[in-house]
C-alpha cells in the first residue's frame, strides 16, 4: 500500500466534491498537505484547540455565575460561539454532579442515605427487607440492585425536570416561544448543578443528611440568581420580577422533588418485580 499523496487532490477527500479552491465549498474540509502533517503544526493546532475550549468553558461558567441571564440573552440574540451550548453545558455539569454524588460516602442516589434522611424511608426499608427475604438474597445485595436501577433511571430521565421547569416558566411568561423557556431552564439548572458540585465539598466532609439551613441557603441563592436573570431575558422589573422569581424557585423545587420521587418509585418497581 502506497502512502497518500500530499498534493491537492482533484476531489474533496470528505465528500468527493470537485475542488475549486483550497477549502471544499461544499463541506469546508481542507485536504492535507505537507504543512498540516508537520509535527509543529500538529502540536500548535492541539494547543490552540485545548486553550480555546478551556477559555470557552471558563467564560461560560464565569458568565453563568456573575451575570445571571446573560448566557440565555446572548444565545437568543445569536451570540453563540463564545459560550458552551446550553444543552452541552447542562449535560457536562450533570455528569460531574452525578459522578460526585454517586461516590461511596457521598452517594445521594443511595437507598441507605434516603432511609436515614427521610422519615418515610422506614416504610421503603421494610418493603426492601421483605423482598430480600422472598428472593432469598441479602439485604445489602438488594440495596445494590436498587441503587443500580435508581442511578440508571436518574441518568435516563435527567431532562425531565428541565421540561417541567420550562412549563412553569411558560406559565408566568406565556408570550414567548417555548424553546426560549427551555434555554433559560437549561442555564438555570446548570447553575443549580454547579452549586451542588461546590456543596459536594461540604457533604464529603460532613456527610449527606437532611439539613434545613442548607436547603434554605440553596433556595435563597437560586432565588437571587433567577431574580437577576429574569430582567435580562424577559425584561421584567419591580415586584413582578420578585414574584416570578419566587414562583420559579418553588416550581424548580417541585420539579426536582417530582423527578426524585419518580425515579425512586421506578427503581422500587424495577427492584421488586
Amino acid at each position: 500500500m502506497t502512502a497518500p499523496s500530499l498534493h491537492q487532490p482533484i476531489t474533496c477527500p470528505e465528500c468527493n466534491t470537485v475542488l475549486i479552491d483550497r477549502y471544499c465549498h461544499a463541506c469546508g474540509e481542507k485536504p492535507a498537505d505537507a504543512h498540516d502533517l508537520s509535527l509543529k503544526h500538529f502540536i500548535g493546532h492541539g494547543i490552540h484547540e485545548l486553550t480555546h475550549f478551556d477559555s470557552k468553558i471558563f467564560r461560560t461558567l464565569k458568565t453563568l455565575v456573575f451575570a445571571p441571564g446573560m448566557l440565555t440573552a446572548d444565545y437568543l440574540a445569536g451570540r453563540k460561539k463564545r459560550y458552551v451550548p446550553p444543552l452541552r453545558l447542562y449535560l457536562v455539569l450533570f455528569a460531574i454532579s452525578f459522578f460526585l454524588y454517586t461516590r461511596p460516602g457521598v452517594a445521594l442516589y443511595d437507598v441507605r442515605v434516603f432511609n436515614a434522611a427521610y422519615t418515610h424511608g422506614n416504610a421503603l426499608e421494610k418493603n426492601l427487607e421483605s423482598a430480600a427475604e422472598q428472593k432469598h438474597i441479602s439485604k445489602e445485595m438488594l440495596y445494590e440492585r436498587f441503587n443500580e436501577h435508581w442511578q440508571h433511571d436518574v441518568s435516563l430521565f435527567q431532562l425531565g425536570d428541565i421540561v417541567i421547569f420550562a412549563m412553569i416558566l411558560a406559565a408566568v411568561n406565556w408570550r414567548r416561544y417555548f424553546v426560549e423557556h427551555l434555554i433559560f431552564s437549561l442555564h438555570t439548572l446548570s447553575f443549580a448543578l454547579l452549586y451542588e458540585c461546590v456543596m459536594w465539598l461540604y457533604y464529603a466532609r460532613f456527610g449527606i443528611r437532611q439539613n434545613l439551613p442548607l436547603i434554605g441557603i440553596f433556595m435563597l441563592v437560586l432565588f437571587l440568581h433567577i431574580w437577576r436573570a429574569l430582567p435580562r431575558v424577559y425584561a421584567t422589573s419591580g415586584w413582578k420580577t420578585v414574584l416570578k422569581a419566587a414562583v420559579l424557585v418553588v416550581g424548580l423545587e417541585f420539579a426536582r422533588i417530582f423527578f426524585l420521587s419518580f425515579t425512586l418509585s421506578l427503581a422500587v418497581y424495577q427492584t421488586l418485580n
